[in-house]
This record gives structure tokens, C-alpha cells and sequence, in this order.
């Protein structure tokens, strides 16, 4: 009967340990900081379970935030901030993409870190900007959160960008849909046409530039007007002018100037949109 007094007794006490070695770990399963107060609870708890799901798929933090006070700092900064100090990040990493609705400037706000930027680029970010931006002028702010995580899914799915062949300029190569081609092979035939005329062209003007100097050339020189034999040298004498060398030591400043500049982490990115 005593034994099982204190087994009643330290049930209490472990739960309590349960709850405050567990709160951190519970904590970090929040994905929905709104501080503006634009979500019911259950609109909250759906977005929350929706974004810890994609946290997991996509292997990034995924984030949504809205404020009422940004501090009086720009939403990039704001969203830099925020994310942070609340030390956003897939386990080790600062993997993460942000959804910040800044009620106070009135701009919805995307922001990218590390293994977010490489997948959602500038034009990414311009793209999921396009989709959210719609329902705000609504004022369907759940709407609106919904879209981004929808097409951040889709993004990632699709793999990291591939940018236009059009925007590489590597000199002797064409792109197209096959990959790389060599450009010269194509063209070897007019490639040759217009070096034997170049050579052609280049000849001719050389000749020409010889036959002129030849038809002009005169027959004047010192030897004219002068007889054999009638200058010679009847003294020599050398003189020698003293050189003087003087040495001075430069003094060397040790004491470089200079600016650094320190940054930490990796990549970040992210672009925003008044509404």
C-alpha cells in the first residue's frame, strides 16, 4: 500500500519532467507567428500543420509571420531578423522560406534562406508573389497563405531553376533544347570562304604598300657630297666622368590599412510586394 502511495506521488513529478524536457522540442514545431491576429485558431492550426508537413517534405523550415510592427525597419530587414532570432532552420542547417504579411507597411514579403534561395531564385520569388499578392486586396489573408504553400511545394517538387540557354555567352557554342553544339562545325565551310578573302585582301595591300615605297626611292646619300678619302680622325681622346651613387633607406610602414567585410551563414534572398 506504501509502494504504490509513492507511485501515485511520482507520477505527477515525471510528468512534469516529460512537459519541460519535451516544451523545446514541441516549440519547434511552431510555423505560424501571427502577431497581427489575422487568423482564427483553427485557420492557425491548419496552416501549422500544413507547413510542419512541407518543414518535412521539402527538408526546409517553412514559416509564416504577420506583424502589426515591423520596428520601423523594411520587411527585408524585418523578415532577416525575425527569422534569426527565433532560429529558423531544417536541423543543423538555416534551410528555410518565409511568408512575412507586414500589415504595417502593408507589403506581403518572401524571404529566402540558404537551400530556399538556390530553389526559389529572384524569379521564383517574383512567380509566388504573383500567385499570394491576389487575394490580399481582399483581405483573404488564409487565401493568400495558402497559395504560397501550395506553389512552394510545387517549386520545390519541380527541382532548382534552370535558367534560359539564351542568358549563357560562352563564345563558340550554341545552346538549344539538345544541349551544347559547337558552333564552327556548322559554319566551317563560310569560315574558310572569309579567311581566304581576308588573306587575299591583306596580300594585296602589302603589295601595294611595296610597290609605292620602291617607285619613289631616292638615290641622295652622305657619300654624294662627299669625296673618298677626304675625312679622317687625327686625335682620340677618352673621358671619364665620375659617377656618384647615393643610397637611402625607405622607411616601410608595417601598418596596412584596410576594410573587411564578414558575413555568416550563406545565401539569402527574397523580394516583397505592397498591397
Amino acid at each position: 500500500m506504501v509502494k504504490m502511495k509513492k507511485s501515485f506521488l511520482l507520477l505527477p513529478l515525471l510528468l512534469m519532467l516529460l512537459v519541460s524536457v519535451n516544451g523545446p522540442v514541441f516549440a519547434s514545431y511552431e510555423k505560424v507567428y501571427d502577431e497581427a491576429g489575422l487568423f482564427s485558431e483553427e485557420e492557425r492550426a491548419d496552416i501549422n500543420t500544413q507547413a510542419i508537413a512541407l518543414s518535412e517534405q521539402t527538408e526546409m523550415d517553412i514559416v509564416i509571420v504577420t506583424t502589426n510592427d515591423s520596428q520601423g525597419k523594411p520587411s527585408s530587414d524585418y523578415a532577416l531578423d525575425f527569422y534569426d532570432e527565433h532560429g529558423f532552420g531544417y536541423e543543423d542547417s538555416l534551410d528555410g522560406v518565409m511568408y512575412l504579411l507586414n500589415m504595417e507597411e502593408r507589403e506581403v514579403y518572401i524571404f529566402t534562406r540558404d537551400k530556399g534561395t538556390d530553389y526559389i531564385d529572384a524569379g521564383r520569388v517574383e512567380e509566388l508573389l504573383d500567385v499570394v499578392y491576389p487575394p490580399l486586396g481582399d483581405e483573404n489573408y488564409r487565401e493568400s497563405v495558402q497559395f504560397f504553400l501550395d506553389e512552394v511545394e510545387s517549386m520545390m517538387a519541380s527541382g532548382p531553376p534552370v535558367y534560359e540557354t539564351g542568358d549563357r555567352s560562352d563564345a563558340g557554342y550554341a545552346y538549344t533544347e539538345d544541349g551544347i553544339s559547337d558552333e564552327s562545325s556548322l559554319s566551317m565551310v563560310e569560315k574558310l570562304g572569309i579567311y581566304l578573302l581576308i588573306s587575299l585582301a591583306l596580300g594585296g595591300i602589302v603589295i601595294g604598300i611595296m610597290m609605292m615605297g620602291n617607285r619613289g626611292r631616292s638615290t641622295v646619300n652622305a657619300r654624294t657630297y662627299l669625296q673618298d678619302n677626304s675625312f679622317a680622325v687625327t686625335k682620340k681622346r677618352d673621358q671619364h666622368y665620375n659617377t656618384i651613387v647615393t643610397q637611402q633607406k625607405i622607411q616601410q610602414n608595417n601598418n596596412s590599412g584596410g576594410s573587411s567585410i564578414s558575413g555568416g551563414g550563406g545565401g539569402i534572398g527574397g523580394g516583397g510586394r505592397k498591397f
